[in-house]
């Protein structure tokens, strides 16, 4: 090869590789043209609402970043690049850029998601670890229906869970999981907010909520031992995320309404009743009533009430950096009933830090402070309670009357004018029933409460797989009220001649201090393994003062006692103090997330207990079987996630007065002596206790079994739980001759029986970006029963002022059965009143035929009969949604079947008071009606005619909102906006006749209408701001 082919060659091959350099050179800028910068917004697919802490990774890369707290997020990509969008609970979802600035997604719920976590006793676990009965409500879910208190909104929400709420204005509603399972203890769940137990959570704002967890069978509960036998709740509030600072505002105005109206007789109707009456009962006797003269009639119910109004704001900020995360929350609600004079507001304050000092060493605290304020219209229905076993009302009472001015003004004579022509009130010389509008314009009513709760933590980690959490919690409550009656007269039955001045305060304050080791690793990556260990230690002292003075003149301030007379004062104290001490542990493993198992133990102590029943061991446990992750499930079956768990357990209740062991002495009695029978002053026991004493006991059973199918779009669970209550307390007569005052003794005697099922359903889809919709549904069937006494003794209650009781339970039947006599139609004249074998006495053409049950020729208590209960045999809960572009819908409602409720009202009546306008169609001579009876004035008989049903049919909820588009907020500076509207309980279906089917009770006397404050409607409309 000649040297000039060897230069060209050599030339050549220079050429092509300074070519390919040049083209390699060229491409990586190609390839890494400048990326794009890419926004949007991230959320719950079924709500709507903007997920924050969402995950937004670039696929294949390091880069990423996390939503704000609205759910907006921004990072820059490649054109082509692809985005990944992840968040606990969801499913992942990967999304093309495609070249677009602007990608919003709708996340769906993942239901299979192992990362899914739920919180329990001391603790969070994976929702498929999870082997006992464990319901979540997330916060999302809670704000979208206004209410006071977090529990008021569970209401349809949970299977198992049954919420009895009230109308009156800051009244917490009444809870029951899984039945009543006590007769004289605490039926109400313990409530555990960011690990601290409080006795009331209507200090909190629903919008602080992250989510709301309810453990319902004992292997859930067990590890709250002494006070777990009615359920627990666990809250857990919002906290602060790394980022910019984040402001949210929410807000809603509004207006209440009585939701039923019972219509009573006009006057005409009510004089027509009452002459008939004379006319049966007395025929001697000049009639009361000349129709012809009636000039006046009143609506007393009108007079009372108005319409109500309410209005909620809640403010929060939070943010953080890497090493500090803060939120701060302030709310105020206030609200005026739809009874006069009858308010309540309330703000709260709130400040949850975490403070990470060390990659080992996290700190933090959680602080609330709330204040309340309420004015009461009628002192029977007092609201506000002095927490824990002090008492269970406010330290004031009410001022003699246990009417309500529901009660009263359902009793008024319509003929009664508000005021007379010279501006004096009306009254009726007939009955002897109070003018209810002066009844409130009398009564004034004020109690202010102020409560501090905080916790402070630290979590240190000691080691690989080993962490130490220490929370020390403390709550103080702060409650003063008063109750003031002027001198005044409305008529000889209602007036006051002396001033009084009744002024209360209580006080308590309850430290808890909580420690707990928690080791957890996976070996061979087969065997995962969690283990708790912990101590507790829990004081709560506490004390209630009441004072009272006479001749105390108007003033603007009653809460000092600077006047009055001296000569009539009184001061009454009572406090009360308790201790607890536990040691607790649990137990999780799981075999490749197929077999899992979970043991408890707690080994509690309390102070309101004698010596000798101080201490006790409450174990559980459960187990789990993921049979979809089973290999011969795999692709063969349509279930995304079926699993089946079974769990044991044994919880107690301990809420009982922490005196009850102690017996109480009585002085300046009177005893004779020798025989001459000299008097001398003595002393006595007034009260026998049993030295025995102890807390109720619960064992449990749940079987259960969870399952997605569909892609996880449709998902659900059907349980079967058995909840026995051994040694329930129990009032056990004792014979006068152990000189027992009341002739009955606490003791543990009885055992109560609560069983059923539950069965949930829910179905979520996304059909685009711009439409999802999701629908839910549960029911619960429980069947409650009283299965022994010691002694076979029933117990009766419910009574209703009028000498006669309507409950009673007995063994056999469910706590609180109403007991009464069965009418058997209407006797038409006086010869089938002589033909009957039974009756009772003074009966008369008109009057009602009452069942002889026994045969035995007499009326009396043999002939009564059980005719149903409170508690419901079956209620449910529907729910459902959708959003559609900007636009958001939802609604919830709520159903009980198969119980009864008692009219105590019309079955309270008395002599000249009015009745309810159905008393039209009674029995006359000329209308031989075989229902209602004839007009009388008699005191009414317990009897089925006043036991109605309670079932119900209610819609809880009805939302309508409309979420501005991004471009729109982004114009006017903000993060999101929207703006909704909202009728609360707009409707409900029932038979019963009186104002309400929900009535708040103990469990021996639920059911029975008679002061209660009825359920209210309320059309509001609302504001979501993010800043």
């Amino acid at each position: 090869m000649t040297n000039t082919s060897l230069r060209k060659k050599c030339r050549r091959l220079a050429l092509l590789f300074s070519g390919l350099m040049l083209v390699l050179s060229i491409s990586p800028v190609e390839a890494s043209a400048a990326p794009i910068r890419i926004t949007g917004k991230v959320t719950d697919g079924p709500f709507g609402i903007g997920l924050p802490g969402a995950t937004v990774q670039v696929k294949g890369t390091t880069t990423g970043t996390v939503t704000d707290g609205s759910g907006v997020y921004s990072l820059q990509a490649e054109e082509n690049a692809t985005l990944v969008f992840s968040s606990i609970g969801f499913q992942k979802m990967e999304v093309a850029v495609g070249g677009r600035t602007t990608i919003n997604v709708s996340l769906l719920e993942d239901t299979k998601s192992l990362t899914e976590v739920v919180v329990v006793g001391y603790g969070t676990q994976r929702k498929i670890d999870v082997t006992g009965a464990v319901a979540q409500v997330k916060g999302e879910e809670l704000v979208r229906q206004p209410v006071l208190s977090a529990t008021q909104a569970l209401q349809s929400k949970v299977a198992g869970v049954q919420i009895i709420n009230s109308g009156a204005p800051g009244q917490a509603p009444v809870v029951r999981i899984r039945g009543t399972g006590t007769l004289l203890g605490g039926a109400d769940p313990l409530y555990v907010v960011d690990g601290i137990i409080t006795e009331d959570i209507r200090n909190i704002n629903t919008s602080d909520i992250t989510s709301v967890d309810i453990l319902k069978d004992a292997s859930a509960t067990a590890i709250y031992g002494v006070r777990a036998a009615n359920g627990v709740v666990l809250i857990t509030t919002k906290r602060g995320k790394t980022g910019a600072p984040q402001v949210s505002y929410d807000g809603y105005v509004g207006i209440r309404t009585l939701t039923n109206r019972v219509k009573m007789a006009d006057s005409q109707l009510f004089a027509q009743y009452n002459n008939e009456a004379v006319r049966y009962d007395s025929p001697t006797d000049p009639l009361p009533f000349d129709p012809n003269a009636i000039t006046t009639n009143t609506d007393w119910l009108k007079a009372i009430t108005r319409t109500g109004f309410q209005h909620n704001h809640a403010l929060s900020v939070s943010g953080g950096s890497d090493k500090t995360t803060y939120l701060f929350s302030a709310g105020y609600f206030t609200e005026k009933g739809i009874l006069r004079n009858n308010d309540y507001d309330r703000l709260v304050l709130r400040l949850n830090n975490d403070y990470t000092l060390s990659p080992v060493l996290k700190l933090g605290h959680n602080l609330s402070l709330s204040n309340s304020n309420s004015t009461l219209a009628d002192a029977g229905s007092v609201l506000l309670e002095a927490t824990d076993n002090i008492s269970t009302t406010s330290p004031v009472r009410g001022s003699g009357s246990i009417y309500s001015a529901f009660t009263t003004a359902y009793r008024q004579a319509p003929l009664v004018p508000v005021r007379n022509p010279d501006g004096s009130y009306g009254y009726s010389p007939r009955n002897n029933v109070a003018n209810p509008v002066a009844q409130i314009d009398y009564t004034n009513f004020q109690a202010k409460g102020l409560r501090l709760q905080g916790s402070f933590f630290a979590n240190l980690t000691i080691a690989k797989h080993i962490a130490v959490i220490s929370n020390f919690g403390i709550e103080s409550n702060n409650l003063r009220s008063y109750e003031y009656l002027p001198v005044y007269r409305v008529s000889s039955n209602q007036q006051n001649q002396t001033s009084k001045l009744t002024v209360g305060r209580s006080n308590n304050t309850r430290w808890l201090w909580t420690n707990t080791a928690e080791y957890s690793n996976t070996f061979a990556e087969k065997h995962s393994v969690k283990l708790l260990a912990g101590y507790v230690a829990e004081r709560f002292q506490g004390d209630v003062l009441r004072s009272v003075r006479q001749d105390v003149p108007p003033q603007s301030n009653y809460f000092y006692l600077n006047t009055g007379s001296a000569s009539s004062a009184t001061n009454e104290q009572t406090g009360t103090l308790e201790t607890r001490q536990s040691y607790i542990g649990r137990l999780n493993y799981n075999y490749r997330d197929r077999y899992i198992l979970t043991a408890t133990g707690r080994y509690d102590g309390s102070s309101k207990f004698p010596t000798n029943n101080r201490w006790g061991f409450f174990p559980s446990v459960g187990a789990g079987w993921i049979i979809s992750e089973e290999p011969f499930m795999l692709g063969a079956t349509p279930f995304d996630l079926l699993k089946a768990r079974v769990s044991w357990g044994r919880t107690g209740n301990d809420r009982i007065p922490a005196s009850a062991f102690f017996s109480t002495i009585a002085g300046d009695l009177d005893y004779a002596f020798g025989p001459n029978q000299v008097t001398q002053q003595g002393r006595t026991i007034t009260n026998l206790i049993d030295p025995n004493l102890h807390w109720e006991v619960t064992t449990g059973t749940d079987i259960g079994l969870e399952f997605a199918l569909a892609k996880n779009r449709l998902s659900g669970e059907v349980a079967y739980y058995n909840k026995r209550t051994h040694d329930a307390l129990f009032q056990k007569p004792i014979d006068a001759i152990f000189g027992d005052v009341d002739g009955q003794y606490l003791t543990n005697a009885a055992t109560v029986l609560n069983q059923g099922v539950e069965f949930s359903l829910n179905w979520r889809n996304t059909v685009n970006t711009d439409f999802q919709y999701n629908v839910g549904f549960n029911v619960t069937a429980n069947k409650n029963r009283l299965e022994d006494v010691q002694g076979g003794l029933p117990i009766n209650e419910g009574g209703i002022g009028n000498g006669q009781f309507t409950t009673r339970t007995a063994v056999g039947q469910p706590v609180g059965s109403f007991w009464v006599w069965q009418t058997n139609g209407i006797f038409q004249n006086q010869a089938e009143i002589d033909a009957a074998k039974a009756k009772v006495e003074g009966t008369k053409p008109g009057d009602f035929r009452y069942t002889d049950q026994n045969n035995d020729g007499i009326i009396d208590d043999k002939d009564r009969i059980f005719v149903g209960s409170y508690q419901p045999k079956l209620y449910f809960g529907v729910n459902g949604g959708f959003t559609y572009h900007g636009f958001d819908f939802s609604t919830d409602w709520y159903a009980n079947f198969g119980n009864q409720v008692y009219n105590g009202k019309k079955a309270q009546r008395f002599g000249n008071e009015n009745i309810e306008a159905s008393r039209a169609n009674r029995w006359t001579a000329t209308n031989p009606s075989n229902t209602e009876p004839r007009a009388s004035n008699a005191v009414p008989i317990s009897s089925t005619y006043y036991v109605e049903s309670g079932s119900f049919f209610r819609v809880n909820n009805i939302t309508l909102g409309y979420k501005l588009p991004q471009a729109v907020v982004s114009k006017m500076k903000i993060n999101r906006a929207r703006f909704y509207i909202t009728a609360q309980n707009p409707f409900i279906i029932k038979s019963f006749s009186g104002f309400s089917p929900e009535l708040p009770g103990g469990p021996l006397n639920s059911g029975i209408e008679l002061s209660g404050y009825p359920v209210s409607s309320a059309y509001l409309a609302g504001v979501n701001l993010g800043f």
